[in-house]
């Protein structure tokens, strides 16, 4: 007989989940046991093999729903105006906030990707190819005489700005990121709208 699942089933689960994105983000994925994120949520082992077979399946379903969301975030950025410079903004904002409410998922993203099977590797770009499509509509629309590979280029910069922002972005410092967010799309915008390509 298949055992029901606990009321608190999805609780639970997005708790080891954000425990192991903590761990793997401040030690590696590497150096991180299934002992250590049991322990660091104060239950046993076998509970955490409950959710996840192995260390690999976690961090491939942590990944895989962090970039899910993600995707779902730039989609509804992009829907949020009828304007493409309106969009941009939007869609810049919007993923600075979830990068920065979930920081540790990000890095972890950053980091550890490779840790996966080839197969989970090419499911977790082929997500993150999503948003910079959204990206690449959008610097279409805004320089419309841009070749295919000029327009990739300007999007990839757009993205890795943004990405790798979590080197160096403090929430507690003197701007917030929203604040960044708007800085950082307006200078992508006027550069993009005055430079000579």
């Amino acid at each position: 007989m298949v055992r029901p699942r606990a009321e608190n089933y999805e609780e639970r689960r997005g708790e080891i989940l954000d425990k192991a994105a903590a761990m793997f983000a401040e030690r590696g994925f590497d150096a991180t046991s299934m002992s250590s994120i049991a322990s660091g949520l104060g239950v046993s082992k076998a509970l955490v093999y409950h959710y996840f077979q192995s260390k690999e399946e976690l961090l491939y379903q942590m990944l895989h729903s962090h970039c899910l969301l993600l995707v779902e975030t730039a989609a509804k950025a992009v829907q949020s105006s009828q304007k493409a410079d309106q969009q941009l903004e939007s869609l810049v904002l919007e993923l600075m906030r979830l990068y920065m409410s979930s920081r540790d998922k990000h890095v972890v993203l950053m980091n550890s990707l490779k840790a996966l099977s080839p197969e989970q590797q090419k499911e977790i770009k082929a997500l993150e190819r999503e948003i910079v499509a959204h990206i690449k509509t959008l610097v279409q629309l805004l320089r419309p005489g841009l070749n295919e590979s000029e327009v990739t280029s300007l999007a990839m910069y757009l993205m890795g700005s943004i990405n790798w922002t979590y080197t160096w972005f403090k929430v507690s410092g003197s701007i917030s990121p929203d604040k960044y967010a708007e800085m950082a799309a307006q200078l992508f915008l006027n550069g993009l709208k005055g430079a000579a390509l």
